[in-house]
């Protein structure tokens, strides 16, 4: 009899094991991050950089397409096609693609080699893949101090004259030297220059005070790129009108990235960013909470509000 129940229940327990395969739930597809992505609406900053300013491959390159060199001396991934050049700075010059060669070292492969002219000298870029390599990989050369010139002038024309929102507070006078700025506040962009060998692209603006700054960036989204990119730096639309609610006086200590006691926390957030750790104390009041940030700062806070800090 016992043997009986047994099986029994054997069986009721399989039943139920094959029926739950049909609830609808365990035979849900899993979604994937890709999806999840798909999903997410770019913003308008990355609109503007994916729409125009796309990654062309060196092997959809037109002949005479311009790059302004921002180092020194000779980068050591460009070679002279004659074994040398004129001695002095290349800063600021400007070095045209003058097409490719198809060069073979191995029997059947041939490698492509990328010419640039400047100042009647030309200079020679391995690849070391072949042109449908090329093509297959949307390749782009690795030469940091090359700054596309269409990319600037793209630039120019689309932002000079515009009020956009920067992002940063930390702005750079013509020197290259850190000056204290403002974050979230209007600009007005007034040029756009060749920048560096890892941000391409100098920002020159001014602020309603009239206080002259400039931001480095590159013109890859923030998905594409480690690197500060124009979605990181500037907005389109006045973050202000998402935060109605903030008093006048704590916006402004937000835009200087500064606290005041009686602040929330969601100010202090806009104000420093998240912090680095966040301790709970219980106190016989309550529970209060202590930020800390990595550069020293601290944030002390009770019943949700600041009430002590240091920066």
């Amino acid at each position: 009899m016992r043997m009986k129940r047994f099986g029994h229940i054997i069986y009721i327990g399989f039943l139920l094991m094959v029926t739950s395969c049909f609830t609808g739930v365990e035979s849900t597809r899993k979604i994937t991050d890709k999806e999840v992505e798909k999903v997410v609406e770019p913003s308008r900053e990355d609109q503007f950089i994916s729409g125009y300013f796309p990654q062309i491959g060196c092997a959809e390159w037109e002949i005479g397409k311009q790059f302004y060199y921002t180092d020194s001396l000779l980068t050591p991934v460009l070679r002279p096609e004659n074994g040398g050049f004129s001695a002095g700075s290349l800063q600021g010059k400007i070095f045209t693609y003058a097409g490719y060669r198809e060069e073979t070292l191995f029997g059947d492969r041939y490698e492509v080699t990328l010419r640039f002219t400047s100042d009647g000298n030309t200079y020679l870029y391995r690849t070391g893949k072949t042109l449908p390599e090329l093509r297959q990989l949307n390749y782009m050369p690795l030469i940091p101090p090359f700054i596309d010139l269409t990319d600037v002038q793209t630039a120019r024309a689309l932002l000079k004259g515009r009020v956009l929102y920067v992002k940063t507070p930390i702005w750079y006078d013509d020197s290259g030297s850190v000056i204290s700025g403002r974050k979230l506040i209007p600009v007005t962009i007034t040029e756009i220059l060749p920048g560096n060998s890892v941000l391409p692209i100098k920002v020159r603006f001014t602020d309603d005070t009239g206080m002259v700054g400039n931001v480095f960036m590159s013109l890859f989204t923030s998905d594409q790129s480690q690197f500060i990119t124009f979605d990181r730096l500037f907005s389109f639309d006045d973050p202000r009108l998402k935060y109605k609610e903030i008093q006048d006086d704590v916006w402004d200590s937000i835009t200087r990235e500064k606290v005041r006691t009686g602040m929330t926390k969601d100010e202090c957030t806009l104000s420093l960013g998240l912090p680095a750790e966040v301790r709970k104390i219980p106190t016989y009041s309550g529970l209060k909470e202590q930020w800390y940030y990595n550069s020293g700062t601290y944030l002390f806070f009770a019943d949700g509000l600041l009430v002590d800090f240091r920066l």
